[in-house]
């Protein structure tokens, strides 16, 4: 015989799922920059990056003090927020920031928080050219 089917515990939470547009659905949109900006361990490897023109997966990780997988998980979530791009020589793997796709993300925000009557706000918006480092 089989037990009477229990009630919903409302102390149990129930597991996330991915909303459309998120990371984990892959979607190239602003809402996956900002959400691949959304954390301090992210944002000083952005800013580590916009020193120097690339660096190793190993530095990285010793200078933001987590584990070579914690750091590549990292890296994944801001190559797929296009905030990053990577390439392997040999063993070793290099990051550099994604300047143009930052770009886009950027005039793509300017465009969303601006007034459409201001003529300014397109001034401003192409005026967010990325830097080029002379880098690829």
């Amino acid at each position: 015989m089989q037990a009477p089917p229990r009630a919903p515990d409302p102390t149990r939470r129930t597991a996330r799922r991915a909303i459309p547009g998120s990371i984990a659905a892959g979607a190239s949109d602003l809402s996956v920059a900002f959400e691949g900006l959304a954390n301090p361990t992210r944002l000083l490897i952005v800013e580590s990056l916009a020193t120097i023109a690339e660096m190793r997966v190993s530095e990285l990780a010793e200078l933001c003090m987590v584990s070579q997988p914690r750091m590549s998980w990292h890296l994944r979530i801001l190559r797929k927020a296009e905030i990053i791009r990577t390439r392997r020589d040999g063993r070793e793997v290099f990051c550099r920031l994604d300047r143009d796709a930052i770009a886009q993300h950027l005039r793509a925000f300017v465009r969303l928080v601006s007034a459409r009557n201001d003529p300014n706000n397109d001034a401003l918006a192409q005026s967010l050219q990325p830097i080029n480092e002379g880098i690829s």
